[in-house]
């Protein structure tokens, strides 16, 4: 758990772009992993978080944002990835 400097206790939403929507659940369980101390929730169309002392809001909301991002591209080249995979290995 990584603590930043200028931190505060909070509750705060971040807003996740429409395309990127149906990765946010699977980058929660990502977020919950690496802070295990804030709680995450789907709220409209973002996530509300409720951080504990420790934590700066304007560096969590852009782990937010990459984790959600990262998922994306995760999901989108699956297939290519397994293929590659088959492949090399022969499978």
């Amino acid at each position: 758990m990584t603590k930043f400097p200028n931190a505060t206790d909070g509750e705060f939403v971040v807003e996740i772009p429409l395309q990127f929507e149906k990765y946010t659940d699977a980058a929660m369980l990502r977020l919950q992993a690496l802070y295990p101390a804030c709680h995450l929730a789907r709220q409209g169309g973002g996530v509300s978080v409720s951080l504990s002392a420790g934590f700066a809001e304007d560096q969590f909301r852009k782990d937010v944002l990459h984790v959600v991002y990262r998922e994306k591209i995760y999901a989108e080249t699956l297939v290519m990835r397994q293929a590659l995979v088959a492949a090399v290995t022969g499978r």
